[in-house]
């Protein structure tokens, strides 16, 4: 916050780290655009053109869109991304990608960043999960739905 002449003005800035994952993901889009552009194959961004566009055109747009909105699904998207980019790196033997993309993964285990971008499965929703699990393991008292139990031999069927 700012003080103006005695009022307060609020200032909406976002952290470095938003700027960071959001820059990587726009200069995705600008190389593959200018590689299929120009027809020249660079890294991963090989032919087929449609693909590369579709890859990184689209995807990498759609993530840095999310990673700008702080959107919870940004963090999943950008892992999913980035997997999918080191295998077609590790794939066509493009090592400078696989590095850039590794220290990307690793920048976004910084606590920094997980606060921007919390996990889809907050720890509160997990031991919930965890919570449903070992009660169905240790008896009947389950949180889920039950299953019908099926008839013992000998049993009259009663309608």
């Amino acid at each position: 916050m700012h003080a103006v002449l005695g009022r307060l003005m609020v200032v909406n800035v976002k952290p470095p780290a938003l700027y960071v994952l959001t820059a990587f993901f726009g200069l995705q889009v600008v190389l593959a655009s200018s590689s299929a552009a120009l027809g020249l194959p660079w890294l991963t961004y090989q032919p087929p053109y449609w693909r590369t566009l579709l890859i990184y055109g689209c995807g990498a747009t759609y993530i840095g869109y999310l990673c700008w909105q702080q959107s919870p699904r940004a963090r999943f998207a950008a892992y999913v991304f980035l997997s999918v980019d080191i295998v077609r790196a590790l794939r066509g033997s493009h090592w400078l990608t696989v590095v850039i993309d590794l220290v990307v993964l690793s920048f976004m285990q910084l606590p920094s960043v997980r606060a921007i971008y919390p996990s889809i499965r907050p720890r509160k929703r997990r031991g919930l999960r965890d919570l449903q699990q070992t009660s169905s393991i240790h008896g009947d008292h389950s949180l889920q739905a039950r299953e019908p139990q099926p008839q013992r031999r000998g049993a009259t069927m009663q309608q």
